[in-house]
């Protein structure tokens, strides 16, 4: 096994390159793929919300609905690792096609099925799943693709973008969902999102493949897992931000349950209430993502003052009992989300050498979806338990902990 104390990364801080809040977009691989990316994440967020009613539809049951979000999720915390190690060994760009490809063709199938109207649940959980194990392979491979893109000197630009771009689709998405479910129906919310998986791989296509940015691919060998691992712990800063994103993951990123929660309990609104709160949410993450995109700070420093910030945010949120004072707070807690997010992914893509680019960002895929598996679940029940309120302080108080017993470490290490 190599020396993994040796594996530096080129650069000890993160080069930042000057033109502004939308410096990535001067190089025309990004344009393209960022284009392609915002069609993409609109028509993923319209494929959630047509997917989850037609669950309902056929099986009026809850615990359908959670199976359908366990089979899309549990795979990539399963085989997520060895998808960054898939990462490293092979060509970014040609991996992002097969995996697109796929998952085009996993949507045109349940939509086809969904417009004959001979599609059952267990179908759709067969999808799921298969979805779920090629996301193993995606995630890893679009993180690191986005140095390839750009180099060194816009990336963390470009993340904060690429973290732009998502939020636009969970904010937006879900609207247009809504209104092609009421006018064109269900079977056509998969065939514009496989319609956008195919955009996605003609933009791959289209790139420049002279204009991306060199890199050695990790040759195969065993133990490659286990490699990067070790290459993480090996080096307190990734140590220290891996678990610190996995609990703050945990904690505070459960937006959908919290604010469904509070629109239908604390204020007994119906769905317009909580599309309102959703937006104010989605529209802070915009701003953070755009503020990381005009300067962009890394380090376990930063990510702590975020971390501190997400706990304040929830305390605000679960004190605010009216619509006047909800939307200002759910607005700073997007806010702070997005700023966390984007600090994060800057901070791992900033000390990570090339050769482990894809398996430092496989963890953090994992972390993220993982999150997804456990906080989600466990939330809801504190909030069924002790009150949406309860359980937001709770949440904060975790962030808060956290905050403070990582900076406690950091000071005596």
């Amino acid at each position: 096994m190599r020396n993994l104390q040796a594996e530096q990364p080129h650069t000890t801080r993160q080069q930042v390159g000057h033109g502004g809040t939308l410096a990535a977009l001067r190089h025309r691989n990004f344009q393209l793929y960022f284009a392609a990316q915002v069609v993409s994440s609109l028509g993923s967020w319209v494929q959630i919300t047509v997917e989850n009613w037609l669950v309902l539809q056929l099986s009026h049951s809850g615990l359908a609905l959670g199976v359908t979000n366990a089979l899309q999720f549990g795979p990539s915390v399963a085989f997520g690792l060895y998808g960054g190690v898939i990462a490293d060994r092979c060509d970014h760009r040609r991996v992002l096609m097969f995996t697109q490809a796929g998952m085009g063709l996993l949507a045109l199938a349940v939509g086809v099925l969904a417009g004959l109207g001979v599609v059952r649940v267990w179908m759709i959980w067969i999808a799921a799943g298969a979805f779920g194990l090629i996301k193993c392979f995606d995630l890893p491979a679009q993180q690191s693709f986005v140095k390839d893109l750009v180099g060194t000197g816009d990336l963390a630009n470009a993340v904060a973008l690429t973290n732009l771009v998502s939020a636009i689709g969970r904010t937006v998405g879900p609207v247009f969902g809504g209104l092609l479910l009421a006018s064109l129906g269900i079977a056509t919310g998969f065939v514009s999102n496989a319609a956008t998986f195919a955009l996605v791989v003609a933009m791959l296509l289209w790139l420049d493949p002279t204009k991306l940015a060199p890199r050695a691919r990790v040759p195969r060998a065993s133990g490659q897992i286990q490699q990067g691992l070790l290459y993480v712990v090996s080096k307190p800063d990734l140590a220290v931000t891996a678990v610190v994103m996995f609990a703050v993951f945990t904690a505070a990123y459960n937006f959908q349950i919290a604010l469904a929660l509070i629109a239908s309990r604390n204020l007994t609104g119906g769905g317009l209430l909580y599309g309102i709160l959703m937006s104010a949410l989605g529209l802070g993450v915009v701003t953070g993502s755009l503020a990381s995109a005009r300067r962009a700070r890394t380090g376990v420093t930063v990510i702590l003052l975020w971390t501190t910030a997400l706990a304040v945010t929830q305390l605000a949120v679960a004190a605010a009992h009216s619509i006047t004072l909800l939307l200002p707070t759910v607005f700073a807690y997007g806010l702070s989300a997005g700023l966390f997010s984007v600090t994060v992914i800057n901070s791992l893509q900033s000390q990570t050498a090339e050769t482990m680019r894809g398996r430092v960002m496989a963890v953090y895929a994992v972390a993220f979806l993982g999150s997804s598996l456990v906080g989600g679940p466990a939330f809801g029940a504190l909030a069924e338990w002790i009150g949406i309120s309860g359980a937001m302080d709770v949440a904060a108080c975790i962030c808060a902990i956290v905050a403070l017993g990582t900076a406690a470490a950091q000071l005596f290490r």
